[in-house]
């Protein structure tokens, strides 16, 4: 776990899956720690957590970040922001835990309508990558690939691109993601459609989803995509949902600066203001606001 800034509510990052890093998340985390507490923290078994306990359900899993919190003397409610799979981890606290979250961002977060069925069909594709991803990672060849992009790179320091690369050596990093796939045997079936994970009554929440249209092997999981996100930001009576331009899946890392901003605007809806998403929008819609 790493944290930066102060002042509350404290926003606690939950990284994507499927090989997905809290290191990603550090540039957007180091905005919102100019007004706030931010927290990133690698899930059990990701980058130098400990292993994980395997075939949990979502909501099991959330009583790991509970007990994380309590055990470094944090106190909510907090702001979650979920990119990806931990939209639906951040979802599954705030199911857990519904007196421990203020408000909520969600980052291209998948839902568990769509996500449940469609990983129903793709499972065996996302298993067979991340066991090549280990393998990648076990032989050097991922690190290989990707030091020249890191090197390169504006939104980490030199002192995280390390980090990085450390965590695209370690073969266990690839295993654990492919463990978390687990969570989907081990939740119960009637939170396995829409709404299942529970909702968020007018806590603020603002959902950004990407404009990139998902092709090739992955392009089933357009299906039904823009129904998903649109039923995210009916979670909340007190949402604003905006679809990007130019922007990818992995938003935290594409575009910090307006992760930044959508956190910042729920954090004054939280204190009692309104949720005024215009500076949200307008990173939102230009592609070269990447700071």
């Amino acid at each position: 776990m790493m944290a930066l800034g102060q002042g509350a509510p404290t926003v606690v990052f939950e990284s994507g899956g499927g090989g997905g890093s809290a290191v990603q998340d550090r540039p957007a985390q180091r905005l919102v720690s100019a007004f706030a507490r931010a927290i990133i923290y690698d899930r059990a078994g990701l980058g130098w957590s400990d292993k994980a306990k395997p075939w949990r359900s979502f909501t099991r899993r959330a009583e790991d970040l509970f007990r994380l919190l309590e055990a470094v003397r944090l106190t909510g409610p907090y702001v979650l922001v979920g990119g990806s799979f931990g939209g639906l981890m951040a979802r599954a606290f705030a199911y857990r835990y519904p007196d421990e979250v203020a408000g909520m961002v969600l980052l291209d977060a998948a839902e568990e309508g769509q996500y449940f069925p469609t990983m129903a069909r793709m499972r065996a594709w996302h298993e067979a990558e991340l066991k090549t991803e280990a393998e990648r990672a076990a032989s050097g060849e991922l690190r290989r690939a990707a030091e020249p992009v890191v090197q390169k790179s504006r939104a980490f320091t030199d002192e995280e691109k390390p980090w990085l690369l450390e965590i695209v050596s370690r073969p266990g990093h690839f295993l654990a993601a492919l463990e978390e796939l687990t969570a989907i045997d081990a939740t119960p079936a009637q939170m396995k459609v829409a709404g299942g994970f529970g909702h968020l009554g007018d806590r603020p929440l603002i959902v950004i989803s990407s404009d990139q249209v998902i092709g090739g092997d992955m392009a089933v999981w357009q299906q039904g995509r823009a129904d998903a996100q649109a039923r995210l930001a009916a979670l909340s009576s007190n949402s604003a949902h905006i679809t990007g331009t130019g922007l990818g899946h992995s938003i935290a890392l594409e575009r910090p600066s307006l992760v930044a901003a959508a956190v910042a605007a729920v954090i004054t809806a939280v204190n009692g203001g309104p949720l005024d998403v215009a500076e949200v929008r307008r990173l939102a819609a230009d592609p070269k606001a990447t700071a």
